[in-house]
């Protein structure tokens, strides 16, 4: 039987670099600035406006991704991309979750559930899942693929939780307060639903040892909740002139109502996000893995 081959000195020396924590200060420097040159550049260059943000979006979206290019390439950085698992079907938890709240709600708010769109909604949800997903990937690269499990290194799961939630924020605000994205006035809502995020998808992250999950469930959230559970490509979406917003309006939405309740901007989704991401954290901090 013939010997084991013996790893090649030169890579297992640059395996052992990125594995060292003493070069991890580098890392997230070399991440945040090309996070932050990308982000910076595409502004420079697109000058968006007020209600553009369709034209910043897509640009805004990969620069967790290059930063993390920037990482790998020039501070011997690693991301995590693990396989496809059965975690898969656990992306699709929060949207199922916030739409069952939602209709609870619709029994004691102004929220009114349009019965006949609830099998376009399930028929749309998959595609649209994944639809949102080509987008949601070049964030999760840079979030759940390398800057999570750098983190989780050294500091325990709520304390990477914590420290993830000023710089998602950060990362965040300026499409609501520039670009059209939300309304400033749902901005608390939208923070307490990112929290229960943030623990929901850390912890599927962490269970599967791969970055599929979050980015199916980051798709799954933008083109389902985000949307307030639109049946088709018909729906229509609130229409804000900065200090209010209007209703969302019949379409193919299957819940219409005030935009204070309802989507990532309302407080349905907010309160339920945050039960089903505080839930899980517990769970999976109370059972670590083996």
């Amino acid at each position: 039987m013939p010997a084991p081959a013996t790893p090649d000195p030169a890579s297992r020396a640059t395996t052992d670099s990125r594995r060292d924590p003493a070069y991890d200060r580098r890392r997230l420097i070399a991440f945040f600035a090309g996070l932050l040159a990308f982000y910076g550049g595409a502004v420079l260059i697109l000058r968006p406006g007020p209600e553009d943000i369709d034209t910043i979006a897509l640009p805004v979206m990969f620069a967790p991704a290059f930063g993390a290019l920037i990482a790998v390439l020039f501070a011997r950085g690693r991301v995590q991309f693990g396989r496809l698992t059965r975690h898969l079907w656990l992306a699709f938890l929060p949207p199922l979750a916030i739409l069952a709240t939602t209709w609870l709600a619709s029994y004691v708010t102004d929220v009114e559930v349009q019965p006949g769109n609830l099998l376009g909604v399930l028929a749309f949800a998959i595609p649209f899942g994944l639809l949102g997903s080509i987008t949601a990937v070049g964030e999760e690269i840079g979030w759940r693929g390398f800057l999570w499990p750098l983190m989780r290194r050294h500091t325990g799961f709520w304390t990477a939780a914590a420290i993830m939630l000023p710089i998602w924020w950060l990362y965040h605000v300026p499409a609501v307060l520039w670009w059209g994205y939300g309304y400033v006035g749902g901005l608390p809502a939208f923070t307490v639903g990112m929290v229960g995020f943030i623990l929901f998808v850390g912890v599927i992250t962490e269970r599967s040892n791969s970055l599929w999950p979050s980015v199916l469930a980051h798709g799954a959230w933008n083109s389902l909740v985000a949307a307030a559970f639109r049946a088709g490509l018909g729906g229509q979406s609130p229409s804000c002139d900065g200090t209010a917003c209007e209703p969302f309006t019949a379409g193919a939405n299957l819940f219409t109502g005030p935009q204070t309740l309802l989507g990532e901007f309302g407080w349905i989704a907010a309160l339920t996000m945050l039960a089903l991401g505080v839930a899980t954290a517990v769970w999976h901090v109370r059972r670590p893995q083996p």
